[in-house]
Order: C-alpha cells, then sequence, then structure tokens
C-alpha cells in the first residue's frame, strides 16, 4: 500500500532526506547540485497567507543549517519555536522539501520529481552562496491548538553564504 505523497515527503524529511553534488558555475535550474560547506550568514523572506499568516525576515540558522556533499539542510530561525522558522531540505532522491512554521503551526510542502507538486521555483549556486525563491500554494496545515486543517500559501526567498 502506497503512503500519500504528503506523508513520504514528511517520512523523508524526518529521515534526513538530503542531496548534494559537486558544484561547479552557478546553476539555476532543476535540481541544484551543492557542494559541502558550513553556512556564516544568510536569511530568508518568508510570506504565508491562508489559514494561519506571518510575513518575517528569518536569520539563518548557522548552527542548524550544513551540505555535507551527500545532504542540505538549510534552517530559519529555530524550528518549533513561537517565531516564524523556515526550512528547505534537497534530499538525495531530488526532492526539495519546504517547511514553514510559527509556534505549533506548520506546514510543508515540496517539489516532487515525477508528481504534480504544490510548489515551484528554483535556486541558484555558486561556491559560496545559495539563493533562491519557491512559492507554493493549496498546501495542507494543521492546528494542533484548534485540531483544525487548514490550506496556506507561501512563498520563501532565501540567501546562504558559505
Amino acid at each position: 500500500m502506497s503512503r500519500p505523497r504528503s506523508a513520504r515527503l514528511g517520512l523523508g524529511l524526518a529521515a534526513g532526506l538530503l542531496f548534494i553534488a559537486p558544484s561547479l558555475p552557478a546553476q539555476t535550474s532543476g535540481f541544484p547540485s551543492i557542494t559541502a560547506r558550513q553556512y556564516k550568514s544568510g536569511s530568508a523572506k518568508v510570506t504565508v497567507s491562508g489559514s494561519f499568516q506571518f510575513e518575517a525576515e528569518i536569520p539563518l540558522n548557522t548552527g542548524a543549517s550544513i551540505s555535507d556533499g551527500e545532504s542540505t539542510w538549510l534552517q530559519f530561525g529555530d524550528s518549533g519555536s513561537p517565531e516564524p522558522n523556515a526550512l528547505i531540505t534537497y534530499g538525495d532522491t531530488k526532492e526539495i522539501g519546504l517547511h514553514v512554521g510559527k509556534g505549533k503551526l506548520g506546514a510543508i510542502g515540496g517539489i516532487v520529481p515525477g508528481e504534480k507538486s504544490e510548489c515551484s521555483g528554483t535556486a541558484s549556486v555558486t561556491p559560496t552562496e545559495i539563493t533562491g525563491e519557491y512559492t507554493c500554494t493549496g498546501v495542507t496545515s494543521y492546528d494542533p491548538s484548534t485540531g483544525k486543517m487548514g490550506t496556506i500559501a507561501y512563498t520563501i526567498r532565501f540567501t546562504a553564504k558559505s
């Protein structure tokens, strides 16, 4: 029995689904190749509308962000904190995970090769910087305080410097 795409994406994120390969000059289309690197600075402008809303400029969490040559995890803010936060992952299955949250509110969208995705966008990679913009629409959200499902749309415009 096949799991729903959202469950597969969530399980993949939880399992650390992330990708990286050698990077040459800037890459701007398709799935980005990212070399091993540590991050020194960056931020994401995140705009969320729908069943929950926020707009924030969120600093890159340099201690929680890494590309190790096999995976990339870009954490903006602190996951689960009352403040807005976002997470972008690049997985070895070429899936891109895009999480936004604020406190207990959160939603995960993504881009899955070969499937209709609720998100779109691109990233550009150079030896010292990753920049990009992703937009997601019709993403299911959940509010644990009310037990209600909702729908949100969001944009993540980001920079991560190594």
